[in-house]
């Protein structure tokens, strides 16, 4: 049985925090935006699922209207996460509890939308709201946290039939999933109008594969909607599409935004993406539109094959059946210009670049053919053919390989294009900030960081102090060459402070420069990427403080004490 709890934040904190304590005595699992690994950025789909998850719906309310996500298919009324919580619970027919701060109460004034934005839609909104839960519902009054943990417990013990009070056996303290993890084999996308058919389809398959389907990825547009994105996509092993007529329609809508998130989609998981011709479409049509997005393979439903048949054999090829139980995603930037770039920087090199080229011995054609089209087609290495992507690969492989290191986990590279960041991207903000937040790598080309639009691009990025980036450094030539090596390491220094500081004078390990061979590269890479992994809010919970506090508070274990009582 499940409860969950819905509140604003800020000015009902002390309260939340009661209630906590004492539902979660109960043997039941309480869902709370405390769980949530940033409740301040958790995303609104989230949240309404997990409402309409749970068997029964608490809503706390004081004088405040509380954060209002932008308006879009999912709040066109431009309503509150907490009114949008408290209709879905509505909604999906589940017993609503309601709790309000008594009208004359004794309350921070600085908590009272009335009085810190009156004639706002924030006050006309609490007041709306306030008034609807009273002439709707019978009302459990509270003035202070104590009565109104008591309160709460007596009423949802009653509904569920538990005795009020009643403990639940402890249970164990459990290492909480790492944010990064890959648990779903398919994240498939498809229009609101075919979400019956998602769900049919992804049951289908569902003794074998994990799928889940969502019907607004596809309208991402704020950074808030990019990073749930973000998060929903690095957390399969790939991505669908359900064809038909309406996606067809939402896909054209906004060209842009489509380009944007397919090409988020394609990155991330590294594979093509699937178009799944929905039962319904006009097969023709429907494998023509997926063409003009670069779909290139396409399943569609014949007299002798089913869809799911189609799916499965599909994802046998594409995923897989030796999935590994801990597989970990991770964030990697590839720092490097492309051949056009290359020939711009080169074309007009003077000064301290020339001097560096022309140190180095390298003839400029040589130097000009280590770019290509793209970024991941740089070719760090002179001597070999091979690009930075399948040069990266082999390094993981062989940290995987003897999975010593990484604590019987395994890596899967994940790729974020610095083209997003280059192109000043707003969309993408809070994907990087998440991404420099939690550990990610970054190979950047020493020489690529001379040309002045991509050097300014990175210093101006959440990669270039991130606490949790690992940054390595390729050099162009030998270091061993002398006065070249110098130069451009008292270069990088003038224009790159913070990295030069990690390297230089705090001996960060998980910074490295002037790398010019692929087994310095591996070296480095075996050595850092489980520190990488082991990002500051995935440190390893200690289970005998846990269950200390535990006895202390008298809660029972959650994840969010897990991600917080942590060894050292």
């Amino acid at each position: 049985m499940r409860v969950y709890l819905s509140s604003t934040v800020s000015d009902l904190e002390k309260y939340r925090a009661a209630v906590l304590a004492r539902l979660r005595r109960l043997p039941l699992d309480v869902i709370a935006m405390e769980d949530y690994a940033a409740f301040d950025e958790r995303p609104l789909e989230k949240c309404l699922t997990d409402v309409e998850s749970c068997d029964v719906y608490v809503g706390l309310f004081a004088f405040r209207y509380g954060y209002v996500p932008d308006v879009g298919p999912q709040n066109p009324d431009g309503r509150s996460i907490t009114e949008l919580e408290y209709r879905r619970a509505g909604e999906a027919g589940r017993r609503r509890l309601i709790f309000l701060v008594e009208d004359g109460a004794s309350w921070p004034m600085g908590h009272v939308d009335a009085l810190t934005a009156p004639g706002t839609p924030e006050a006309t909104g609490i007041k709306r709201l306030r008034d609807e839960l009273k002439k709707v519902h019978g009302i459990g009054w509270f003035t202070n946290p104590g009565d109104l943990a008591a309160d709460v417990v007596s009423a949802v013990a009653a509904d569920l039939h538990l005795p009020p009070g009643a403990m639940a056996p402890p249970r164990p303290v459990a290492e909480p999933p790492h944010p990064r993890k890959l648990v779903h084999d398919l994240h498939l996308l498809h229009a609101p109008k075919d979400r019956e058919a998602a769900t049919r389809l992804a049951a289908a398959v569902g003794a074998m594969w994990n799928v889940t389907t969502s019907s607004t990825d596809l309208l991402t547009t704020t950074p808030q909607e990019m990073l749930a994105l973000d998060r929903a996509v690095t957390s399969a092993r790939t991505v669908g599409l359900l064809l038909s007529a309406p996606l067809t329609t939402m896909l054209g809508e906004n060209p842009d935004r489509t380009r944007r998130i397919l090409d988020l989609a394609r990155a991330r998981t590294g594979h093509p993406l699937l178009g799944i011709v929905a039962p319904h479409a006009d097969t023709e049509v429907a494998v023509s539109d997926a063409a003009r997005w670069g779909i290139t393979e396409t399943l569609v439903e014949s007299a002798t094959r089913t869809l799911p048949n189609r799916l499965h054999a599909a994802l046998l090829q594409t995923v897989g059946l030796q999935r590994p139980d801990h597989e970990i995603g991770l964030p990697v930037v590839v720092v490097a210009m492309t051949g056009t770039e290359a020939d711009d920087l080169l074309g007009t090199a003077s000064g301290q670049v020339r001097d560096i080229v022309d140190g180095f011995g390298l003839p400029p054609e040589s130097i000009r053919a280590r770019y290509g089209t793209t970024r991941a087609d740089w070719t760090p290495f002179g001597t070999e053919s091979r690009t930075i992507t399948q040069v990266l690969e082999t390094a993981v492989s062989g940290v995987n390989h003897p999975d010593l290191l990484l604590r019987g986990r395994k890596i899967r590279l994940q790729p974020y294009l610095f083209d997003d960041l280059l192109s000043y991207d707003l969309a993408h903000s809070l994907v990087f900030q998440d991404v420099s937040r939690n550990g990610c790598l970054v190979v950047a080309d020493e020489l690529s960081l001379l040309h002045p639009d991509l050097a300014e691009a990175f210093r101006a990025s959440p990669l270039y102090e991130g606490p949790q980036v690992s940054l390595i450094t390729l050099s162009p030539g030998d270091p061993a060459a002398g006065t070249p090596h110098e130069l451009i390491r008292q270069v990088l220094a003038e224009r790159l402070h913070h990295p030069h500081h990690r390297f230089g004078d705090a001996l960060d390990p998980l910074c490295e420069m002037n790398v010019a061979s692929r087994r310095h590269l591996d070296r480095w890479l075996r050595a850092s990427l489980p520190q990488t992994l082991d990002a500051y809010r995935n440190a390893r919970p200690s289970a005998d403080k846990a269950r200390r506090l535990e006895e202390e508070l008298g809660t029972r274990p959650s994840g969010a004490m897990a991600r917080l009582v942590t060894e050292g």
